[in-house]
Formats: C-alpha cells, sequence, structure tokens
C-alpha cells in the first residue's frame, strides 16, 4: 500500500499549489479564448495565405526564444525555488539572469537582422520578421521563472492577462485590411513588453529587488547550467516549430494556412499543458528528498486526472472538427477539418510525458533529457522531409503524432532504467 502519513498529494490539494494552479488555470482561460476569438478575424482579413506567413514567421521567433530563454524557465526556477528564503541568492540570480538574457537579446536581433536580409521581398515583407521581434524582446525581459520559483503567480496572472488583452485591442484596431499582417506578431509582443516594464515595479516593490547588470564572467554558471536544459528546449522547437518551416517548402502557402489553422487549435490545448508543467514544477523540485511512493501518489492524485481531462478535451476538439473548422476559416474546408482531426489527440500524448519529463530534470539526468529529445527531433526531421514532401500537410500530421508517440515512450521508458518511479505500481506490496 502507499504511504497514507501526509502524502503530498494532500498538500498539493490544499496548500499553495492549488493557488498556483488556479491562477495560472484562470490565466489559461485566456490564452485559450484569446485564439479562439483571434486566429478567425485574421483569416478573415488578413487571408488564409498571409495567415499562413504570420504562422511561418512565429516559428522563426520561437527560436530566438529557445536563445534568449537558454533553459532558465528551468534551472533558474528551480534555483530560486531552493533558495527563495535567501533574498540575497535571489538578487544574485534575479541580475544574473537578466543580464544574461540581454546580451542574448542583443546577438538574437543581430542574426535576425542578417537572416531577413536573405529573403525575397516579393514573397514576403521583410517588416514582418523586424516587427516580430517584438515577442523576443518581451519574453526575454519578463521574470517569468523568478514567480515561479517563488511560486507567486497570481501577479502573472493579473499582468499577462492584461497584457493579452491590450495585444488583442491593437490588432482589432490596427490590423483591419490584407496588408496590414506584417503587424500582427509586432502588436501580439507590445502587450508582452508592457507586462515585463511593470514586472520591474512589482518586483521591486514587493521584493525589494531592484536590476542591476553586472559583468558578463558572472554569469557563466547560469550559461553553464543551461546548456543542456538549452539544446533540449532547441531540440523541442525544431520538432514543433519546424513543421510549418518545412510544410512551406513544398507546400503552397494556402496549404500551409490551412495546416495553421489546425496548429492553432491544438497549441489552444498545448498551453494548457505548459502552464500545469510550470505550476506543478517548483513542488516537484522540493519534492525530489521524498520517498518513490510519494512520487507515485503526486501521479494517481495529480497527473492522473489532469490527462484524463486532456483526453475529454480532445475528444470534444475531434467530434466538433467541423463546427471548429467552420468557426476558424469562415468557411467549411475539408483539408482543415481532416487536418484538426488528425491532430486532435497529439496534446493527450503530450500530457502522458509531463512526470518523466520533470522527474529526469529533478533527478540531474539533463545530459539523457537532451539526448532523447535530440533524437526526437531527429526523427522529426528525417519523416517531416519524407512525408511533407509527398503528403504535404498530412505528412506533417502524421510526422507530429509519430514524433510526439517516440518521444513520451523514451522518455518514460529513459526514467525507468535511470531511476525506477512508476514501474513500483506493478510490483507487489507497491
Amino acid at each position: 500500500m502507499l504511504n497514507k502519513k501526509r502524502p503530498f498529494g494532500n498538500d498539493l490539494i490544499s496548500g499553495r499549489i492549488l493557488k498556483n494552479l488556479a491562477s495560472l488555470g484562470s490565466l489559461q482561460i485566456l490564452n485559450f479564448l484569446i485564439p479562439m476569438v483571434l486566429s478567425p478575424y485574421l483569416v478573415r482579413v488578413i487571408g488564409l495565405e498571409n495567415f499562413g506567413r504570420v504562422a511561418v514567421a512565429q516559428a522563426i521567433i520561437s527560436y530566438l526564444n529557445i536563445i534568449t530563454d537558454f533553459g532558465f524557465y528551468i534551472t533558474a526556477t528551480k534555483e530560486i525555488s531552493q533558495n527563495r528564503e535567501n533574498k540575497k541568492v535571489v538578487g544574485a540570480i534575479y541580475n544574473e539572469v537578466l543580464t544574461t538574457k540581454i546580451y542574448l537579446l542583443v546577438l538574437t536581433f543581430l542574426f535576425l537582422s542578417g537572416f531577413v536580409a536573405l529573403f525575397d521581398e516579393t514573397d514576403t515583407n521583410p517588416l514582418l520578421y523586424i516587427f516580430s521581434f517584438t515577442m523576443v524582446i518581451g519574453q526575454a525581459l519578463f521574470p517569468i521563472w523568478l514567480f515561479h520559483g517563488l511560486e507567486d503567480m497570481k501577479y502573472i496572472t493579473l499582468v499577462n492577462s492584461a497584457s493579452k488583452v491590450v495585444s488583442l485591442l491593437l490588432i482589432f484596431f490596427f490590423v483591419t485590411e490584407t496588408t496590414d499582417y506584417i503587424y500582427v506578431n509586432f502588436f501580439l509582443g507590445v502587450g508582452t513588453i508592457l507586462a515585463a516594464i511593470a514586472s520591474f515595479y512589482f518586483v521591486k516593490s514587493k521584493y525589494g529587488l531592484v536590476y542591476k547588470p553586472v559583468a558578463i564572467t558572472q554569469v557563466r554558471h547560469h550559461l553553464k547550467e543551461g546548456k543542456d536544459i538549452f539544446v533540449s528546449n532547441f531540440a523541442v522547437n525544431l520538432y514543433t516549430n519546424s513543421n510549418i518551416l518545412i510544410l512551406g517548402l513544398f507546400a503552397p502557402v494556402q496549404i500551409v494556412g490551412y495546416y495553421s489553422v489546425a496548429e492553432k487549435v491544438m497549441n489552444a490545448v498545448r498551453q494548457l499543458l505548459g502552464v500545469y508543467f510550470q505550476a506543478i514544477y517548483p513542488s516537484m523540485c522540493n519534492l525530489v528528498s521524498k520517498t518513490k511512493k510519494e512520487l507515485i501518489e503526486v501521479t494517481l492524485r495529480v497527473h492522473l486526472p489532469f490527462s484524463l481531462g486532456i483526453m475529454f478535451l480532445c475528444s470534444g476538439i475531434n467530434f466538433f472538427s467541423e463546427e471548429l473548422t467552420q468557426y476558424f476559416s469562415g468557411t467549411y474546408t475539408q483539408e482543415i477539418n481532416y487536418l484538426i482531426r488528425l491532430l486532435s489527440f497529439v496534446p493527450f500524448i503530450v500530457a502522458l510525458n509531463i512526470p518523466s519529463n520533470q522527474l529526469l530534470l529533478i533527478y540531474g539526468y539533463k545530459e539523457t533529457y537532451r539526448t532523447t529529445l535530440l533524437l526526437g527531433s531527429l526523427l522529426n526531421l528525417l519523416l517531416n522531409f519524407v512525408l511533407s514532401y509527398f503528403y504535404l500537410a498530412q505528412g506533417t500530421g502524421i510526422t507530429v503524432i509519430l514524433t510526439e508517440v517516440f518521444i513520451t515512450v523514451s522518455l518514460l521508458t529513459v526514467l525507468e532504467k535511470k531511476n525506477p518511479v512508476y514501474s513500483l505500481l506493478f510490483k507487489k506490496g507497491t
């Protein structure tokens, strides 16, 4: 039988973690609703082709976001969580991580400027990519890792909600014709920048932390700690965002637009997974000293119901695919309907790997974690180039499913080989 003495699952339900989940959950409702409002509007105003162009720009920007983040949402969150009572240490981490991000921000802008110079202006306006850089600035400067480490999610909910509403209103006011597609990502980034600016005032007033730049020599520790997570995140980004880029090599822009609509529906659900991961991760870091039986209890009490909820939501998307197609595109398009149904259960597959994903990081198997995700990315690239070439958007969708199944199975297998946890469920006396 599992240990009945004050299991962590009870603490999770009754304590601070429940507040974190509630705060981030309410934010995620907004994150879920905004694409439901924004995507149909953009498809109607800028057209499917330009909608596809905006999606391609977002895919490229996502790589720059990975560089400026450099794994800090994992490493810095963990360090702050474990030192939250020591203001001096938290302050040092705050200054060092932000300084590192600013250096990386300059580097990524130089890279983007050189990259855009190679573009053919007759197909896509280069300003789309330059304006999209506001999304990188906002994400780099917003210290979400600090609030996650301190488990103070209430502020994130308020500020992020306000910033998203601001971005939505700016798009409704200023994106009103086809050529305005170049401003969509710009306004999405403006909201995040405003949230980042507000966060500096909040951090100062509540925690007494004032950002002070540090020398580059003082950030080497964070670069070293974050390198494995950075490579892992880059690998994840490679197989989640390269799909549209590779599809664009073989398919007309309209087909890319079809796939982008279906992917937006899937990503609306996948954002729930990201919020759940962030809410539970700081406490999981502090759970490392507990017994494996208590880890299993967390799975049974928290991860299992969450995964079942995601499965139910995915089933709803599959069942109402025709209605979603009509809503997002303004007309029934068979290709979009098929792609929505094809991708509908991808979030559930991803949800299944969250426990093993977190435990590999918490137990310190960062290199193994990195290798697993790199293999998944390699598989994704190989399958994508072959299947997208022959089957276009359908091939891209099949690639996504096969890649996520491979990664979910691999992460669980690696965890059980390195440090068996969930296999104890099947052992007598557990």
